[in-house]
């Protein structure tokens, strides 16, 4: 993978500080010629811009537009320009920014084939007609360009962020772009003990995922109402993402064959089929404290992709008629009622068993109920972070081995977690950052760090 190539990657997954950091160790920042490195700096600059407020914002904002500019100028391309022209007028610039808008449609019309994909061509051409003023003719431009390509889900969502923020500054009403962002992300769970079917509810189900426009959906595939869902998830041809509370193995021979080995094969195939799939390695089992974590884990991937997409999660769960549901009532559950086909089973009590915030500062290991208490003590960062079922309070060596070098990882001022840890904090606290910070390789292997800001 190119230098150019990881950056982009980076500022997409949330990671701007790692981007720029990778783009000075490749003397990246120094070109005036380079038109490729010169919008990349510009689109970090950008990225600063919209986590800045007041005067700071507008100033980093103009100085994105100068750097779009001067890659503008190389070579007279839309991409550059556009970006110039949107920034301007963001930076209070409204007179260059139109200049700009119209250049932008200049070079289109010279050069139709100039865009990268009939996507940007008509994106492109949207933008330029919003910075006009021109806002009906920029969205019959918008719609036309998404239906050229309609799962070019991560363009949608740079371009929709970007329309929201133009929308505001002009004044204009930005409740049209909601039915054209991407689809709702979902976090999935329901009971094990039911039939292997149920028309009725699969009905409900399948009115429900086209109802809600579900494209990703998060969860683990236990016998049941589980297995029902994520079929249904991918009869509709959206992402499946399966995250299970311990590894595959002891998952699918307790949560799945126990129940009633029929489910086997149906749980197989879903695994073939899914878009990715995430263990907790460190449980056992899939005992209580580890299917509430891997609930909360699932719950922030689907959270932090509507966030990446300028979209929206949601969380649907199937429960069993006749039984208190109060514990699952939020503003962003749907509940749909199931019969249950025999008396649930339940797995052997853990009482020692309790999900745990590991905090590795100064050396040494700090263990805290919840990972909100862990992040409070830890208040100057340049520490490392995870979360897990830990026995009476005894923390597997591998564990502490782990930790200690996600430490040395870190930069001074820097909180590194787990993707289990990150995940289950952004469930909890969705006004947090978490950026992909990179592999780290030690003696346990590969594994992906997250910064959390």
């Amino acid at each position: 993978m190119t230098p150019h190539s990881q950056i982009i990657r980076l500022a997409r997954s949330g990671s701007p500080e790692r981007a720029w950091a990778l783009m000075e160790q490749h003397g990246l920042l120094d070109s005036e010629t380079d038109e490729r490195s010169l919008t990349l700096q510009a689109r970090l600059v950008k990225d600063r811009a919209k986590l800045a407020e007041g005067t700071e914002r507008a100033r980093l904002f103009a100085a994105s537009a100068a750097i779009y500019v001067k890659a503008g100028k190389i070579d007279r391309r839309s991409y550059p320009l556009i970006n110039a022209a949107s920034l301007s007028l963001l930076a209070g610039k409204s007179a260059h920014s139109h200049k700009l808008a119209l250049e932008v449609l200049a070079v289109l019309e010279a050069n139709p084939s100039e865009a990268e994909t009939p996507y940007w061509l008509g994106a492109t051409q949207a933008e330029a007609l919003l910075l006009l003023g021109k806002e009906a003719p920029a969205r019959a431009a918008l719609r036309a360009a998404i239906g050229k390509q309609p799962a070019a889900w991560e363009d949608h969502a740079a371009t929709i962020g970007q329309f929201e923020l133009l929308c505001a500054e002009l004044g204009f009403d930005a409740a049209w772009l909601d039915p054209l962002k991407p689809p709702t992300s979902l976090q999935f769970a329901g009971i094990m003990s039911v039939a292997q079917g149920d028309a009725l509810v699969g009905g409900q189900v399948t009115s429900w995922l086209e109802k809600e426009n579900v494209g990703f959906a998060y969860g683990a595939l236990a016998a049941g109402a589980d297995i029902w869902i994520a079929e249904a998830v991918l009869t509709r041809g959206a992402e499946l993402h399966v995250v299970l509370p311990c590894d595959l193995a002891a998952f699918r021979e307790r949560s799945v064959i126990a129940m009633d080995p029929r489910w086997g094969p149906r749980f197989d195939a879903l695994i073939g089929e899914a878009a990715s799939l995430q263990t907790l390695d460190f449980s056992a089992a899939p005992h209580g404290p580890a299917i509430e974590l891997g609930d909360a884990v699932a719950l922030g991937m689907a959270m932090h992709n509507a966030r990446q997409l300028c979209s929206r999660h949601h969380r649907l769960r199937i429960v069993a008629e006749g039984e208190d549901h109060q514990r699952w009532s939020a503003a962003d559950t749907t509940l749909i009622k199931a019969k249950r086909a025999h008396d649930p089973i339940h797995g052997d009590a853990e009482p020692e068993i309790a999900n745990t915030a590991l905090l590795f500062l100064n050396g040494k290991i700090e263990q805290f109920p919840t990972i909100a208490e862990a992040l409070q003590f830890a208040t100057n960062g340049g520490a490392a972070i995870d979360l897990l079922p830990v026995t009476r309070g005894q923390i597997p060596p591998q564990i502490s081995a782990q930790l200690a070098a996600m430490a040395e990882c870190a930069e001074p001022g820097q909180m590194l977690a787990t993707h289990t840890a990150a995940h289950a904090l952004f469930a909890e606290s969705p006004d947090i950052r978490i950026e992909n910070a990179g592999d780290m390789r030690w003696s346990g292997g590969t594994m992906p760090l997250f910064a959390i800001r």
